[in-house]
């Protein structure tokens, strides 16, 4: 499970067009405060932190993990690699933007903290709810240092919710994001709780 993509799919009308000055701002601070937040968590745990790679993307690739193709996602993490990928190709237009990548890269950081401490999951559908879970108390914590607005952490919940696994588009294969209430569920259970909640250092 370790070795594979995580993808969040989100299921929205996008304009796929280069990432503006804007949005690159939004990322860097995005995930200048992502890194600072878990070194921090983790170092109340007593556990060591490294910070994951990151790399932005603007055509199909190869990762460690396999191949990965900026048009089809906004964002993946590859266990492989240790590395938070990005898509520059995703310009949506009927959501904000910084939200969508608070959204994005929340969730796949929390991929990464699963692959370094371990959080007791099993499946990919455990890891990909739990991973909502963190995303959730996340923004929590960026709402309440007053990096997003309320507003915006209860629009990520409509995203992540979104994104949510609908049986007919996957006849063949096992839900591997959850549902919508799933979805949902699971990023409330972290934005209205802790990480503890999540099963973060509950070992």
């Amino acid at each position: 499970m370790r070795h594979r993509i995580f993808i969040v799919a989100i299921v929205m009308a996008a304009l796929l067009a280069p990432l503006t000055a804007s949005a690159q701002s939004t990322i860097e601070s995005v995930v200048g405060d992502l890194d600072a937040f878990w070194a921090q968590q983790f170092a109340n745990a007593g556990l060591t932190y490294t910070s994951p790679g990151l790399r932005s993307i603007d055509g199909p690739m190869t990762t460690g993990c396999g191949g990965i193709d900026p048009y089809v996602s906004p964002g993946a993490y590859c266990a492989a690699d240790q590395t938070v990928y990005y898509s520059t190709a995703w310009a949506p237009d009927d959501v904000d933007g910084e939200i969508l990548w608070w959204t994005v890269l929340s969730h796949e950081w929390a991929h990464h903290i699963q692959w370094q401490s371990d959080t007791g999951v099993s499946t990919v559908l455990e890891a990909e709810l739990q991973a909502d879970c963190f995303a959730g108390a996340y923004l929590s914590h960026a709402a309440d240092a007053g990096l997003v607005s309320q507003a915006a952490v209860t629009q990520a919940l409509s995203l992540t919710q979104s994104a949510g696994d609908v049986w007919f588009f996957l006849p063949h294969d096992a839900p591997e994001h959850g549902n919508k209430a799933e979805r949902a569920l699971a990023f409330m259970a972290g934005m209205n709780g802790d990480l503890a909640d999540c099963g973060f250092a509950s070992w």
